[in-house]
Order: C-alpha cells, then sequence, then structure tokens
C-alpha cells in the first residue's frame, strides 16, 4: 500500500461534467499539460497533488485502477479572485514568449507548478488567471497505479530514468551516495540534472551525502 516518501508511477484520465477530457497521461493533453505522455512520477506525500486524487491513491497497491467523482472541494475549489494577477509584459519577455489571449502557461513555486492562463494583453499589462480552469467544477478521474518504489536505491534508479539520466550510482549504508552520468550536451541535459540534484537531496531522506561526476 502507498505510504508517504513512495516513489509511485500513476496514470490518470480527469474529465468534466460534460465529458470533455482537460488531464490525462496520453495524448495530444498529456504533452500539452505535463511536457510529455506516459506515467507521471509522484512522490507521494511529498509532491501536490488535488486532495481527491491524494485519498484515491492512499491504500492503492501496484496495478490496482480506480474511477472517482470528485466535489469542487475535492477536486480544484472554488475560484478565487486573488489568483488574478497581473503581469509584466517583459517578464514573457524574458522568456521569448508572446503573450496573447487563451496562452497557458505555467510558473514553478516552492509547492509545485503552477498553471495560468492569460486572459488579456493591454499596454505591456497581461493579466494570468492562476485558478485552474476546472475550478469550480465537479470532475471525474480514472487512476492507474502503476508501481511502487520503496527503497531508496530503487528510488534513485526510478528518477534517473524518469529523467532520462544515463549513468550508474553507488549507495552506501552510512547514506552516502555517488553518482556517475553520461554526460550530454544541451538544456535539457543541464535541468534534468539540477533536478535530479535537487529531488534527491529532499525526497529521499536515507541519502545524507550526493557526490555527482560526468563522464
Amino acid at each position: 500500500m502507498v505510504k508517504k516518501g513512495d516513489f509511485i508511477l500513476i496514470e490518470l484520465e480527469g474529465k468534466d461534467q460534460k465529458g470533455r477530457v482537460f488531464d490525462s497521461t496520453n495524448g495530444e493533453v498529456a504533452k500539452k499539460l505535463h511536457g510529455k505522455e506516459g506515467p507521471l512520477l509522484v512522490i507521494y506525500g511529498m509532491d501536490r497533488l488535488i486532495p481527491g486524487i491524494y485519498d484515491a491513491l492512499n491504500g492503492m497497491g501496484a496495478g490496482e485502477e480506480k474511477d472517482i467523482h470528485l466535489k469542487v472541494q475535492e477536486a480544484f475549489g472554488e475560484r478565487k479572485k486573488e489568483l488574478i494577477k497581473i503581469m509584466s509584459e517583459a517578464e514573457f519577455a524574458k522568456h521569448e514568449v508572446r503573450p496573447e489571449a487563451g496562452l497557458v502557461i505555467h510558473v514553478d513555486t516552492d509547492t509545485g507548478r503552477l498553471y495560468g492562463t492569460v486572459k488579456s494583453v493591454n499596454a505591456g499589462r497581461v493579466m494570468v488567471d492562476f485558478n485552474h480552469p476546472i475550478a469550480g467544477q465537479e470532475v471525474d478521474y480514472h487512476l492507474q497505479l502503476n508501481e511502487v518504489y520503496t527503497k531508496p536505491e530503487d528510488k534513485v534508479t526510478t528518477l534517473l530514468n524518469y529523467l532520462k539520466l544515463e549513468g550508474k550510482f553507488e549507495l552506501s549504508k552510512e547514506g552516502e551516495l555517488t553518482i556517475t552520468l553520461r554526460k550530454k550536451e544541451g538544456k535539457e541535459y543541464e535541468l534534468h540534472k539540477a533536478m535530479v540534484l535537487a529531488m534527491l537531496r529532499s525526497k529521499i531522506p536515507e541519502i545524507k551525502k550526493v557526490e555527482l561526476k560526468e563522464e
């Protein structure tokens, strides 16, 4: 059964009350929302999940599937005025993004990735609604729990595979981890290398020290 700190791989599909798919780990919806198709890696109890999905996963085992209906407070909550923000168009220019009404953007925060929809652009000011597009609605989800990883070494392997980092590692009984990665060129490799270091230090308490090498 899933418990806090476990690394889990899940697949899901979320539909609104009109039957429209707004979240998925497959197809174009997955590519748009998650940047990829396929299972999502979640650190249970440490990553940000809507309450209904968090509760549904509790007690599930690897290979189990479940259909759930979520009320507003179990899903994305009520719409909040304070989540409508005014941003400078210059902020978008820094990331080579041209804001226009309907554009979906994301901002990475300490509590996870926050998605917003551009509502208007006027005189260098961009209005962004960070309420979830399905806020204020009941939803239905189909969940599939593919794998559950509890051992530190299995978590490291899973994390490296998920971030498409090739290499090997050694983990001592004292919690000292040495990783040797096959160095690649490009922004994606550098981003994923930084991500794996941050996650190893914050998401696997058994690991006390991390040394990263490249070859």
